[in-house]
């Protein structure tokens, strides 16, 4: 877990760094000079441009992460074909993109026309979007595979909010329009695209051959199939996991207004998963050797770890934004009064997907990937229909059950693969442990009086949790890693010695 853990704290640190920033323009910026439509209107160009842009990479980013240990082990880098066969594959899939999408604008017009007319006027953005955002998938999964995430997470985490700051404060200074600010904003992932592609150029990357390697011969059935097969999954998974802010910006009554109070629960929630996504770009190139090298030992000690550091971590994250929920109305009013049941709901919902671990990784690295695909399809199958139909009879809490009921039943049968087919489960006693720790300590905190001022609130709960909790879990070692981090970091701080 070495690597794991060195490279996972450097990300965690610039996602958290990141979702300041990003704190900062939802909660404040955003809040202030944006009427919730506009607002809206930028989660919902973000979900459908991110949407899309996974269709244009056509495969090409799991097929790097797969196959990458395969062709450097076998071949030297002058003659690795598999960036320019993953670069033309992305290149098809953008004029796939831009030939096929007019035909379905009326169809999005009748769609988003009523409760959403700001969407429907500034549709076009999506293709600067979706294309850049295409490729900076691409560029992100070759950073993986090279074992390189932490430049990635800098520029996605605090790079891209950093980016949408700047526009704004030029927005607030009247510089810009809003219509001005709207179509810079459709713009802002081609520095990181750019900064990407001089990084790997530097690490000659692009010294690559564009004739077809005696590898790419002897694996290109494997790698076509394992391609069709894992972006068909994502592509099905990615709808499922958007779905809820387009079917909200369309269907319920409050339309872009309604998305913006969904924006803010999913974005306080999205908080529990970073050390997930501070670990899965490093963690996914590792187990990818490891079933190269058919090494099951060390899948399983990272399924174990990571389920277990990821549980303990959410937990704590998910108790101190639920602790805080009534402060959360107080700030944004009474239009945001569901906020609390929303927050609930899906946090409940990110600790049972954050609890089964890195599930995904592993069978997307095994020979029974296609478990994946057929996963991802059937958490499609189930999620779309429930939020349409919980939508419509609930409104944005109709939305957040369907993602709890949807996320639950999806991560038990991945459980139950892995399971049966690796003889592997991710749970010991001390899984249980931190969630009995992680109650205590909630109800203890949420049995303080209210104070008047939410922000003395909000800080003097949220101490008293994380001090009762963060203690325990120390102190009953429920995880080696987070006592070897902990001690590690009191012996930099000159407050332990070596003894």
């Amino acid at each position: 877990m070495g690597i794991v853990r060195k490279q996972s704290i450097a990300s965690s640190i610039y996602i958290y760094i990141g979702f300041l920033i990003g704190a900062f323009n939802l909660l404040f910026l955003f809040k202030n000079y944006f009427t919730p439509e506009e607002f809206g209107l930028t989660r919902l160009l973000i979900d459908v441009s991110t949407l899309l842009a996974m269709l244009c990479t056509f495969g090409s980013c799991p097929a790097t992460i797969k196959f990458f240990p395969f062709y450097k082990a076998y071949l030297p880098p002058k003659k690795n074909d598999l960036p320019f066969l993953t670069i033309v594959a992305c290149l098809v899939g953008c004029i796939l993109f831009l030939c096929i999408t007019p035909i379905f604008k009326e169809s999005i017009i009748r769609k988003f026309g009523k409760n959403s007319a700001l969407f429907v006027q500034y549709f076009h953005l999506i293709y600067p979007l979706t294309i850049s955002y295409a490729f900076w998938y691409l560029l992100e999964s070759i950073e993986w595979s090279l074992q390189n995430t932490v430049l990635t997470n800098f520029l996605k985490e605090i790079g891209f909010r950093l980016i949408t700051t700047i526009l704004i404060g030029i927005y607030i200074l009247q510089w810009i329009n809003f219509n001005q600010f709207i179509v810079l904003f459709s713009f802002m992932y081609i520095i990181p695209v750019l900064i990407l592609i001089i990084h790997l150029y530097k690490l000659n990357y692009f010294n690559f051959s564009l004739q077809v390697s005696k590898v790419t011969k002897r694996l290109r059935k494997h790698i076509l199939t394992f391609s069709i097969f894992i972006f068909s999954g994502q592509v099905l998974g990615l709808i499922a996991r958007t779905s809820d802010t387009i079917i909200i910006s369309s269907q319920s009554a409050g339309g872009l207004s309604d998305t913006a109070v969904f924006t803010i629960a999913t974005f306080l929630i999205a908080l529990m998963e970073v050390p997930m996504r501070g670990m899965m770009g490093i963690a996914a190139s590792i187990i990818a050797y490891a079933w190269k090298d058919k090494d099951m030992l060390k899948i399983e000690e990272m399924y174990k770890k990571t389920a277990l550091n990821l549980t303990i971590i959410g937990l704590a994250i998910g108790c101190v934004i639920f602790l805080n929920a009534h402060n959360l109305v107080s700030y944004f009013g009474p239009v945001y009064g569901s906020l609390p049941t929303i927050i609930l709901i899906l946090g409940v919902s990110k600790l049972v997907d954050l609890g089964t671990g890195l599930n995904s990784q592993i069978l997307l690295s095994s020979k029974y990937w296609k478990i994946d695909f057929g996963t991802n399809m059937f958490f499609v199958f189930l999620s779309i229909p429930l939020n349409y139909y919980l939508i419509n009879r609930f409104g944005l809490v109709g939305s957040a059950y369907a993602n709890f009921i949807a996320t639950f039943i999806y991560n038990l049968v991945r459980l139950l693969f892995i399971l049966k087919l690796f003889k592997m489960q991710p749970y010991s006693f001390k899984n249980v442990q931190t969630i009995a720790i992680g109650v205590i300590a909630f109800f203890i905190s949420y049995s303080i009086p209210i104070f008047p001022n939410f922000f003395i609130d909000a800080v003097i709960r949220s101490l008293i949790f994380v001090s009762i909790y963060g203690v325990a879990i120390i102190a009953f070692k429920t995880s080696e890693d987070m006592n070897e981090l902990f001690f590690s970091t009191l012996k930099k701080m000159g407050i332990r010695n070596n003894k």
